[in-house]
């Protein structure tokens, strides 16, 4: 048994009456007033102990190997320190208990529960790795219609802490992520598709990845969220149904779906299954981007060197190959955020070998490689808002095509050809700048890596800007966005029944509510870079 003093010790004096659950009850020694409870009341801050009989008292101590994670005496019943505390439960069946810790404080901690989240599963089941600590910074996809979603994010902003950040990717339980919102500062709510392009602007480089996708598509968005996101040598968390797991020698086959390239980025480190708590489930835990040159097969290590760019002299949107056209040519990267857009120009582009490794060296040397060209603040929260809008919608804002004209070239020479490319985030924003501008606008793999490096460095380019005001800007963005979607009439209804029709739709694999259906793909196999 640990020592009382690692640990917050609820000394044998301090009696606590165990009620059903939902009541909340004030134990007279933890109040300031000395006449004790007659009844349960849910406006109490003192919450009962669970799991243990009438007079009991309890140990909770900090846990072995996972910073931010309690446990109690038994080493069954695991705990968070509630990051806000004094707030009702989210939930019917949450627990708390309120002690005063070595110092005197008052502290209180949320009870756990393992058949509410997997992820206290995984942990009571043995896994050696979790990752999320303080000051993480971590990126949750859920696209699932369940009324246990919140527990496993409260719990998780309960583990980073006020230092860290947790962006939440949903658009179906809206309204408990909403709640959360308003509640826990560490939470920034997206109420998007799980397309990363979609939520560029509201969220920063991350630490931890963890997603439960259902389908093939749902693995590739996920991938695609780690390339725009996850920090290299970040790690990931899957947590996925059985069929997804197959043994193999090269890279994590729960991505089996991608290209060979793509699988290799991603290191298997552990899987762990959470029996009894779930059977058919398990998670997947890796790293990203780990491996060394000399550790991958050369058949994984060469990506297609063909570009694709809009045909500018159409402006017809047309896709043809330009790579060797424009090798030599300048390219320039337009990069959008919370705190307005950029123009960079990005220098000896095609020199770069078209690997992962080559291009993770070649965006560390930013300062080498990168020229700041110009740059456009918003001006208020409402443009910020509007532009977000427009991204939405796949549409280009007024203002930024007025902001290409003025601080690029003209895009073709007297003799009309192209003498420069664009590289932007996604297809139709490319299609919307050519129809306007004639810029040849480029769309691959490569650009998008780049677009990532100036993503990991995008705070040096705005002026008065300081620690932390992006991360303000993203939240505040991200909560006007959300209470722009709430306040739409019948948003939630749309929501339920967009979910219920994709349901319906027969699709390539099954999902988690019905493992005999098949989900369609959302998107085509061409949206993807390959």
């Amino acid at each position: 048994m640990r020592p009382r003093s690692q640990g917050v010790y609820v000394p044998p004096e301090l009696r606590y009456l165990v009620f059903p659950p939902g009541f909340i009850y004030r134990d007279p020694t933890l109040s300031s007033s000395s006449s004790s409870s007659s009844r349960p009341s849910r406006q109490s801050k003192s919450i009962i102990v669970p799991h243990t009989t009438s007079r009991q008292s309890v140990n909770i101590v900090p846990h072995d190997r996972f910073q931010g994670v309690f446990v109690a005496d038994d080493g069954k019943t695991l705990y968070t320190k509630n990051l806000v505390p004094g707030q009702a439960p989210l939930y019917d069946h949450e627990v708390k208990i309120s002690v005063k810790d070595n110092h005197g404080k008052l502290a209180e901690y949320r009870e756990w529960n393992p058949f509410y989240s997997k992820l206290a599963a995984a942990i009571l089941c043995g896994a050696q790795n979790l990752w999320i600590k303080p000051g993480s910074r971590v990126l949750v996809i859920y696209s699932q219609d369940d009324d246990r979603f919140g527990t496993t994010i409260s719990h998780i902003s309960d583990l980073v802490g006020p230092q860290g950040m947790v962006y939440v990717v949903d658009p179906v339980n809206w309204k408990t992520l909403a709640s959360m919102a308003d509640k826990r500062f560490n939470i920034v709510p997206i109420i998007q598709g799980v397309v990363p392009y979609k939520y560029r602007m509201l969220i920063n480089m991350v630490d931890v990845l963890f997603a439960a996708p259902d389908s093939e598509e749902e693995v590739r968005m996920s991938y695609l969220a780690a390339t725009y996101f996850l920090e290299a040598a970040g790690h990931y968390m899957l947590y996925v149904q059985a069929y997804f797991i197959e043994s193999t020698n090269r890279g994590d086959s729960v991505f089996s779906s991608l290209a060979k390239q793509k699988q290799i980025q991603f290191k298997r480190l552990e899987q762990v299954t959470v029996e009894p708590y779930d059977k058919d489930h398990a998670y997947i835990m890796g790293a990203f981007r780990t491996l060394k040159v000399d550790e991958i097969e050369p058949s994984c290590l060469s990506y297609n060197k063909r570009l694709t760019a809009v045909n500018s002299h159409r402006g017809d949107g047309e896709y043809i190959s330009l790579y060797e056209q424009q090798k030599n040519l300048p390219v320039y990267i337009l990069f959008d955020s919370s705190c307005g857009y950029a123009l960079f120009r990005a220098h000896k582009v095609y020199s770069v070998e078209r690997n992962f490794i080559a291009i993770e060296e070649y965006v560390n040397r930013f300062d080498e490689f990168f020229e700041f060209r110009a740059c456009h603040p918003f001006g208020s929260a409402d443009d910020a808002l509007s532009y977000l809008n427009a991204v939405s919608n796949g549409t280009v804002h007024e203002q930024l095509i007025e902001f290409l004209l003025l601080n690029l070239p003209k895009p073709m020479d007297s003799g009309g050809n192209v003498i420069y490319s664009l590289g932007v985030p996604t297809a139709m924003m490319a299609n919307h700048i050519v129809e306007r501008t004639k810029i040849a606008c480029s769309i691959n793999l490569f650009h998008d890596e780049i677009i990532r490096g100036v993503r990991m460095h995008i705070d040096r380019f705005f002026s008065d800007m300081k620690p932390g005001d992006l991360e303000k800007a993203q939240i505040d963005l991200a909560r006007n966005y959300c209470k722009q979607k709430l306040d739409l009439p019948d948003y939630g209804k749309s929501q339920k029944k967009r979910s219920r029709s994709q349901a319906s739709i027969p699709s390539s694999t099954p999902s988690r509510k019905n493992p005999k259906r098949r989900c369609v793909q959302m998107l085509k196999p061409s949206d993807c870079p390959v």
